[in-house]
């Protein structure tokens, strides 16, 4: 009885959680709604947040889904940032158990987004966190420990104009064929991808020109941050990707901007409704959450 009470609760958490997702993200001080498949792709409410096919993870190291997730289309929205400053995303619930690095690239783009072929803009990163030194705290942990807020700044001596911001959460407890997840035929190896673009216009005096990587590209299916067993209590990780941008010359401290929302629907009563159902929905995603961790998710 205990094992059929598991093993459907497992396939509920499974189904309605998908596993998270960044709901609201910060731009130099400003609050915007991010994208959530079961709410925003019905209603085309407009945002910065490319749309996604849903909240599960890509799982193919080449797929063209790497670059900004499945079924992504350019938002109608654009997001001013100065150079320098910081953007912080805000996550849903996190499973424990789904440990993994978090790096944030950026890649230039002109003209309209809507036309531009995200699998070969280039995207150099900007921020990455993967496992302690002491090798017992992964950025999944600090994630879950900043109650979903996760920051990351932009670098202050790049070109101004249009930018992709791409962020990233990696989970590894399938990246190994000793994974002892029951559920993987064979145990796969499947490292998953939670992926999330955003659109930039970023402000600034700067004239760096980072070189970066296109998405697919950047990844192989062998490459060691994604072939990693997290069950053996290593002390080292190779984050994957490129190395991480750092500025040739650091620039002043900001003044923070003043504090602003953008609206969700565009209407004060609607807003009042989404932001209910958004709520329910984290707080029911916090529920599962914490019911597939001690199911030994």
């Amino acid at each position: 009885m205990k094992c059929s009470q598991a093993g459907a609760l497992l396939g509920f958490a499974v189904s309605v959680m998908g596993h998270g997702f960044v709901y609201q993200i910060d731009v130099d001080g400003t609050l915007y709604p991010g994208y959530y498949p079961q709410q925003d792709y019905f209603k085309g409410y407009k945002r910065i947040a490319f749309s996604a096919g849903g909240t599960v993870a890509v799982m193919n190291a080449t797929s063209p889904d790497l670059a900004c997730n499945s079924w992504a289309q350019a938002p109608a929205l654009i997001a001013t940032a100065r150079a320098g400053s910081n953007i912080t995303y805000n996550w849903s619930p996190w499973v424990p158990s789904h440990k993994g690095p978090m790096t944030t690239y950026m890649a230039p783009y002109e003209g309209d987004l809507a036309k531009t072929n995200l699998n070969k803009l280039e995207f150099f990163k900007t921020a990455e966190e993967g496992l302690s030194k002491d090798g017992k705290v992964w950025a999944t942990d600090r994630l879950i420990d900043n109650k979903g807020l996760w920051t990351t700044t932009i670098p202050s001596d790049i070109k101004p104009g249009l930018y992709v911001l791409r962020h990233e959460l990696l989970a590894l407890h399938f990246a190994t064929s000793n994974s002892n997840w029951w559920y993987i035929p064979g145990g796969a190896i499947a490292p998953q991808f939670y992926i999330h673009c955003f659109n930039l216009n970023v402000t600034g005096t700067g004239t760096q020109s980072p070189k970066g990587v296109t998405f697919p590209g950047a990844y192989a299916p062998d490459t060691p941050g994604l072939v990693f067993d997290i069950f053996k209590n290593k002390t080292t990780y190779p984050i994957p990707g490129p190395p991480l941008y750092k500025e040739k010359s650091p620039g002043p401290a900001l003044a923070p901007n003043p504090r602003s929302f953008i609206s969700a629907t565009g209407d004060p009563v609607k807003d009042e409704e989404y932001n209910k159902t958004m709520a329910h929905e984290l707080t029911m995603l916090g529920i599962v959450t914490g019911m597939f961790n001690a199911a030994g998710g």
